[in-house]
């Protein structure tokens, strides 16, 4: 439904009135009207009160009128007897966006400067082309200024919406029972695919959860806030393995995103207690542990799952190892190692590895701002194509 301020003018808006002239009327006559009356541009020929034809100022002293001796041959003739005029008539209820599109198809030079407007066999007025032209530049000057108050309230809209998202994001730094975290996100559009989180269970139990959906803007962040309620719902609920969670959450992102965006997710819990990390993989990057005792780096290379939002019935294997102290874990998403140059080159798996390596003993504060500034060099711009978020954790 449109408002008032979207009204679209019709021809009957911005027509004149007109003199009718009969189809016996001699050419002279008509001849002294128009020399009369310099306003008057047409006269429209009506015989019974039905709309039979029309003669323009310029089309009779230009065309008809213009050949020598023209008006002593035809002057005491009736306007029937003047060669035929191709004359555009248009339907008064028609907008004048379409009434344009109708008078370029029909005279694309743009040599007429009026038609009537009939309805029903009866003349209802005069529309200059001036006229029409006038009033299509007001009604796109009128349509420019509501597409820009309309972007500048969608702006604001989708601001109040990363806020909200961004605010439903954990801390970038946390500690637990000996565990340092430090994570973030560079994002590519106003409103993410990516987050992150932490959840505890008791006093030995630690959860972290990253997610990345296929895609951007509100409808991403819409799934992106489904898909964290879900989760914090579900541990409410007492559900509290990485299988679970991600079974839970998968009904939450088909229910929110109908199949038409997929997420993937990692979930990973540390039991500080027992030394041991367990998780589950719905199509996420696989992440990295590096193994204090033996400087060594490896890729959590088991198996994965479907994205959530796949299909309903999924189901996530889990896995357990051994997190001892001095171990550290990375998290990321596809943005990172997807990042690209001014060449076209891929930021890839081996820079990652080399810098996780070479900065094995930062704090995860400073080897996520390493990897964070890193990305943004190699790419050479401020900005990312596509979400680009870092977990680094560290257990004492």
């Amino acid at each position: 439904m449109k408002s008032d301020g979207e009204h679209i003018p019709k021809l009957w808006d911005i027509a004149v009135g007109c003199r009718e002239i009969p189809p016996d009327i001699k050419i002279n006559q008509i001849v002294g009207m128009f020399q009369k009356d310099s306003a008057l541009i047409a006269l429209p020929v009506v015989s019974q009160g039905q709309f039979c034809g029309f003669i323009t100022r310029k089309t009779l002293f230009f065309k008809q009128l213009s050949h020598k001796f023209a008006l002593e041959l035809y002057g005491n003739k009736t306007v029937c007897s003047l060669p035929a005029e191709h004359s555009l008539v248009m339907d008064p209820n028609l907008d004048i966006h379409r009434a344009l599109k109708k008078l370029l198809e029909s005279d694309p030079a743009l040599e007429i400067d009026c038609f009537p407007i009939v309805e029903d066999g009866f003349c209802r007025g005069i529309v200059t082309v001036s006229d029409l032209m006038m009033q299509i530049s007001k009604s796109q000057t009128m349509l420019y200024e509501r597409v820009v108050n309309l972007s500048a309230r969608l702006r604001d809209e989708v601001a109040m919406a990363s806020r909200i998202q961004q605010e439903l994001l954990p801390v970038s730094e946390f500690t637990f029972n000996g565990i340092s975290i430090c994570s973030g996100i560079i994002t590519s559009s106003e409103i993410g695919g990516d987050f992150f989180d932490y959840f505890t269970f008791g006093d030995n139990r630690l959860g972290l959860i990253i997610a990345d959906v296929s895609g951007h803007g509100v409808q991403a962040g819409m799934v992106t806030t489904a898909a964290k309620a879900s989760l914090h719902t579900l541990i409410s609920m007492g559900v509290t393995t990485p299988s679970g969670l991600l079974q839970g959450m998968n009904r939450a992102v088909i229910a929110t995103a109908r199949q038409t965006l997929l997420m993937t997710c990692l979930i990973m819990l540390i039991d500080v207690e027992e030394k041991r990390l367990s998780f589950a993989n719905a199509g996420h990057n696989f992440p990295y542990i590096y193994r204090r005792n033996v400087n060594q780096l490896e890729q959590l290379q088991y198996c994965s799952g479907f994205p959530l939002g796949f299909e309903p019935d999924c189901c996530f294997q889990e896995f357990t190892i051994d997190f001892n102290a001095g171990d550290s874990l990375f998290l990321y998403t596809d943005g990172l190692i997807e990042c690209m140059n001014q060449h076209g080159e891929d930021f890839g798996y081996s820079r990652l590895e080399k810098l996780l390596i070479e900065g094995n003993n930062l704090s995860p504060v400073a080897l996520k701002t390493l990897l964070f500034e890193s990305v943004l060099d190699f790419s050479g711009s401020s900005t990312v194509e596509d979400d680009v978020t870092a977990m680094v954790v560290v257990t004492q």
